[in-house]
Formats: C-alpha cells, structure tokens, sequence
C-alpha cells in the first residue's frame, strides 16, 4: 500500500471516529497521524491514460514497448464487464468508488439508486442520512452515460429472461449478475497494469480527481462543478481550481500588456 492510499484509509477511519464521537463521547478522543500528502497532479488521468485504462477493461493488453494491443480471451473480456461500467460512471459523474457499486437498478431507502426514465443518480437511500464530510447529492446523468446505462439495463434484463445460471442483478455494476461483496480493487490493478499504467499508484479514486479536473478545465463554474460531485465549492477550488483556464487570468493579462 503506498504512503496515499494509507493516508486515505486513516482519513476514513477519523471520520468514522469522530462520527461516533458525536452521538456517543468517548472519554478520550485518539489523534491521528496521516503520512504527508503529496502535491500536484499525480491523482488525475489524461485522456490518453483513461482511453487505455477503457480499452483494457474491454479485454485488450498493451505492449508498452511495441505500442500494440492482444484481445484477451473471451471469458477474460467478459470477466471485465463490471470495470467497463465501473469506469464510465466514475469518470462521467465523479461518483466516490465506495458508492458506485452500490447503485442499484430500483428505488432504494436504503442504497444509492439510479432513475433511468428521470436521468438521475441518487447517490444514497430515500432513508439514508447525508453526512457532512462526505455529501452524497443527486447527480443528473450527462447523455452519453445515460445512453450507456439503458443499454446496460437492456442487457442485465435480457441475460435475466434468457435463464442464465445467476440472480437478477439488482446493481448497475455486477460480477455476473452476483453484487460485488469487496472492494474492486483486484480488477482495477488487472487492468491498469494491461493499460500499461501503474498499478501500485493508480487507484479506483482517481476516477474522481479525473472527474473534478476535467470539470475545471473546461471553466465549468466551481458552484455548479462542487454540487454535481458532492464536495464543498472551497474543497474543489483549492484542489482542482488551478486546473481553470481562467486561474490567474488578471496577473497573466497583465504581463502580457504591452507598455503604453
């Protein structure tokens, strides 16, 4: 596990702790040492990186020193059927990989779930509680996902009716009709080391920093960016504000006059 992915993991278990905290004191609160985070743009993918981190959950592998790709075999191809819709939806929506493969196909109170007739993630249970340092807003689903995911659903029903040897999948992102019961981090190091990326550094969270840079590059106004991905406007702007085409214009254009 790298330096990163610890201070995650510890991230994660500060905010559990001090969750329960709130509800049930403890007599003594434990602090928590993170390792230093690391600076720059190393969490985001480039296009290229992410159209072959596509092609090989498609089932293909990269030669890095010939630049060419092998199909895999058929069951392996099939094996990545999951990644493929893993990938799409966190790139598209920025959706944190935690949430993703718990997106089902009907209303939930208790799980996030998809609408496909309105166009809309909900990205918790009707019953669910938001919690104030990991928001879970709606998300409205840009075309070409949406296109995607009706598709998807035509298939899952099909392989359903057609009496294949597994349950009807109930989430978007199934393994063979099966819930993914761990993390999807087994696969998703599958893949990146066939894109010809780094497995060891590259993670299923970097889906989300690429969602959120993409946004910023693009100018998409932080308000609107923050509430498409959940996160606070102040959190995107010192993360991925540098990222606009607009940082630091009025000091740009100013050395760039010329003098009277």
């Amino acid at each position: 596990m790298s330096n990163q992915s610890a201070r995650r993991e510890l991230e994660d278990l500060s905010a559990a702790v001090s969750y329960w905290h709130e509800e049930y004191p403890f007599s003594r609160l434990p602090a928590f040492t993170l390792p230093n985070k690391d600076e720059g743009n190393r969490d985001v993918l480039t296009r290229n990186q992410a159209a072959r981190l596509l092609k090989a959950a498609m089932g293909y592998r990269l030669d890095v020193a010939s630049g060419k790709w092998t199909r895999l075999r058929p069951s392996s191809r099939k094996n990545r059927a999951h990644l493929r819709r893993f990938l799409l939806m966190g790139l598209y929506t920025g959706t944190r990989p935690g949430v993703l493969p718990k997106v089902r196909w009907e209303m939930s109170d208790d799980s996030a779930w998809v609408d496909l007739y309105a166009g809309i993630i909900y990205r918790r249970g009707r019953r669910e509680r938001d919690h104030r340092n990991k928001r879970r807003p709606l998300v409205k689903i840009p075309n070409r996902l949406l296109a995607h995911l009706r598709r998807w659903r035509r298939l899952d029903s099909l392989a359903f009716a057609d009496g294949e040897d597994c349950e009807a999948p109930g989430t978007v992102i199934h393994h063979g009709g099966r819930v993914l019961s761990g993390r999807i981090r087994t696969g998703f190091e599958g893949i990146a080391r066939d894109a010809g990326l780094n497995p060891a550094t590259l993670t299923p969270h970097w889906m989300r920093h690429t969602c959120a840079t993409w946004l910023m590059e693009n100018d998409v106004p932080v308000w609107e960016a923050a509430g498409y991905l959940g996160m606070t406007a102040e959190m995107l702007e010192r993360n991925y504000g540098y990222h606009r085409p607009s940082h630091q214009a009025a000091p740009r254009a100013a050395f760039n006059r010329k003098n009277g």
